[in-house]
């Protein structure tokens, strides 16, 4: 026992002394290594994950996406913060919260998507950069390349430069229209206001398709269709316009709208140049909670 008790502090003075050989500038690690409350990595070396971007089906709505870190380590690694960088954005995707992953597992930490920087052409995957936490309380940051999981983020920047190009012409923007709600019929505007003096790519507006939540009806014959056209004077006049179109809940279930992540979500299919796509017009707040307010009527709920 005595042996013991002379060797003890030897040992954990080298621990010491190691640590803080390893850690550079780091802060002084703590005296007793075993007191520590969650251990980790001693330096940015011993950090080992691999990286991933993806979006969930809630991401669409809010604007954001995930990234998706696994702890390839031994010991547990928390991170204090992160960001996506990447020549296709405008500036870094910023995350000031602190997750911690244990060893061998992964978790998504939710970032909010910034401005893409267009044009950007086939954009390679964003590099991930974490803030960690080493063992002596001290923090580093750890560049991490990342793999577009399902080609999302290609699509995501695409579509936000397809958008930028139209928004360079013509806003658009959908609202609740109750003077035409009758039964299970929902009235809905797209307001069509042109830019004054725009100058940059032709666009034209083709048609507007349903979506998970409202299906679209045929004035003339009530028939339930999937896309409308959009009349011509919505394919980009000099005057603001707005086209009437009716809704009708596409099912009727108590958990349909809270369940709900893209059904107030409008594409509208567009030609920019004579090049089609797609763009996403997202109701406000306020409209989102109209068309609620008018499904929970239409449903009978």
């Amino acid at each position: 026992m005595p042996r013991r008790a002379t060797i003890a502090p030897r040992v954990a003075a080298l621990l010491v002394v190691a640590a803080a050989v390893l850690s550079g500038c780091s802060p002084t690690a703590p005296a007793d290594p075993g007191s520590l409350a969650q251990p980790g990595p001693v330096t940015v070396t011993d950090v080992s994950v691999t990286a991933e971007v993806y979006r969930s089906r809630i991401d669409p709505s809010r604007g954001g996406i995930q990234l998706s870190v696994r702890n390839d380590a031994a010991v547990p690694l928390t991170i204090v913060g992160a960001r996506l960088e990447s020549p296709a954005l405008q500036q870094p995707i910023v995350r000031e919260r602190t997750t911690v992953i244990g060893p061998g597992l992964t978790r998504d930490l939710a970032l909010t998507l910034t401005a893409a920087a267009c044009p950007a052409d086939e954009p390679e995957p964003p590099q991930a950069v974490l803030v960690v936490q080493l063992i002596d309380g001290s923090t580093a940051e750890v560049a991490v390349p990342t793999v577009d999981r399902i080609g999302q983020w290609a699509e995501w920047v695409a579509a936000e430069c397809l958008a930028a190009a139209v928004a360079e012409r013509v806003q658009l923007t959908v609202r609740h229209d109750p003077t035409r709600d009758d039964g299970s019929l929902i009235g809905l505007l797209l307001d069509i206001a042109p830019r004054s003096g725009a100058r940059g790519a032709e666009v034209a507006l083709v048609s507007l398709s349903d979506t998970v939540l409202f299906g679209l009806v045929q004035a003339a014959d009530g028939a339930r269709v999937t896309s409308a056209p959009l009349p011509p004077e919505a394919a980009g006049g000099t005057a603001a316009v707005s086209i009437p179109l009716l809704l009708t809940p596409a099912r009727c279930d108590a958990h349909a709208i809270a369940d709900d992540k893209q059904g107030t979500l409008f594409r509208v299919a567009v030609q920019v140049d004579g090049q089609p796509g797609v763009v996403t017009v997202v109701a406000d707040d306020a409209t989102r909670a109209a068309l609620y307010d008018a499904y929970t009527r239409a449903c009978g709920l």
